[in-house]
């Protein structure tokens, strides 16, 4: 039973490598530096606000 786990996961490893390599062949733009920079700062954003969020919530539960 799990050589057919094994064989799946190849599988939906094999079918995600193709699915990016057919996105990036198809819109190359989408990895230019201005969009790869807007993203990564975004997603700092992002990531500062949730571990913020985090800590408050951790404050909160050490004053409980």
């Amino acid at each position: 039973m799990q050589t057919l786990y094994q064989i799946l996961g190849l599988l939906g490893a094999g079918l995600i490598v193709w699915l990016l390599y057919r996105s990036i062949k198809g819109r190359p733009e989408q990895f230019s530096k201005q969009n790869m920079s807007k993203s990564l700062s975004s997603m700092g954003i992002l990531a500062l606000l949730l571990i913020g969020f985090i800590a408050l919530l951790v404050l909160l539960l050490r004053s409980t």
